[in-house]
């Protein structure tokens, strides 16, 4: 009768064990140190081999938390974005590495509300023509995104409009509006669609290409239904074309939404809309002093 108690208490004891192991997982604030501390050693690192090292650590570390629903505090990690779409169906983690000779890379995760997460995978350098293409999550056009806009048209077609920012070539930047949707027929997700009106009926996703040294606006008005933008101009008529000398001439242009496309609009008046100072960039700083 002993040995069968004995035997009870070991089997109940070991059972125990294997659940508190099962459901083990770290507090919020370990992960955040751990995920803290990786972007940081990438961030302060000059050597391209220990960058990819660190941040492979940081994108494996990240992807097991996320397809494990662990907690984490997004806001403590450096140079590190989170956007949530308004309707809570997904949310987006987006962030990049500065490489020697100034070369961005770019990585992301999209994580629904069904708890499925898919990693974007940045193939900017080899994407010719990227405003007239659409692609794959396998063949994204990488930037940090900072605001996600869900959109449905009268068609009742549904579609993500996503606002970013690409550092380029580090003497030109570039914002960027593309578009993220669940293909049917294909029975996965795009990127790039066909949602503008004249005159730019014919390209998938927008870009504002400007000078290094200066900032540019980008952001979604919700009341209006507006996404308004700085007008570019070159500093010179001989520049024309050369968009590390393009910049803000005080003037705002935009896209609205009228039940089927995003039609262009010039000459926006913004005089009483405070919400146009200082949204330029979201947090890039990716060289820690």
């Amino acid at each position: 009768m002993i040995r069968v108690y004995l035997s009870f208490v070991l089997m109940v004891g070991s059972c125990a064990v294997a659940l508190a192991q099962e459901s083990y997982k770290p507090a919020p604030t370990d992960l955040t140190f751990k995920l803290k501390n990786l972007r940081i050693n990438c961030l302060k690192s000059d050597n391209d081999e220990d960058i990819e090292r660190l941040n492979a650590q940081f994108r494996l570390t990240l992807l097991q938390a996320l397809q494990n629903d662990q907690e984490f505090i997004t806001d403590s990690i450096p140079s590190f974005g989170n956007v949530k779409s308004p309707d809570k169906k997904l949310e987006l983690y987006t962030w990049n590495i500065l490489k020697e000779f100034e070369e961005y890379e770019y990585f992301a995760f999209l994580k629904f509300k069904n708890g499925e997460v898919i990693e974007l995978k940045d193939k900017s350098r080899i994407l010719l023509t990227p405003e007239l293409k659409i692609t794959s999550t396998n063949n994204w056009f990488g930037a940090l995104y900072f605001d996600i806009i869900p959109v449905k048209n009268d068609k009742k077609q549904k579609y993500y409009v996503l606002l970013g920012w690409d550092g380029n070539t580090g003497s030109s930047i570039k914002k960027v509006i593309d578009v993220l949707y669940f293909d049917e027929r294909l029975e996965n997700w795009q990127l790039g669609k066909k949602i503008f009106g004249p005159p730019f009926r014919d390209i998938t996703r927008f870009f504002l290409e400007y000078s290094g040294e200066v900032n540019a606006s980008l952001k979604y008005h919700k009341k209006e239904n507006q996404i308004i933008f700085d007008h570019l101009v070159p500093l010179n008529t001989g520049l024309e074309g050369v968009f590390e000398f393009y910049v803000p001439d005080l003037s705002f242009d935009g896209f609205e939404f009228r039940s089927d496309y995003w039609y262009f609009i010039q000459n926006v008046d913004v005089r009483g809309n405070q919400t146009m100072e200082n949204y330029t960039t979201p947090k890039t700083d990716i060289r820690l002093e």
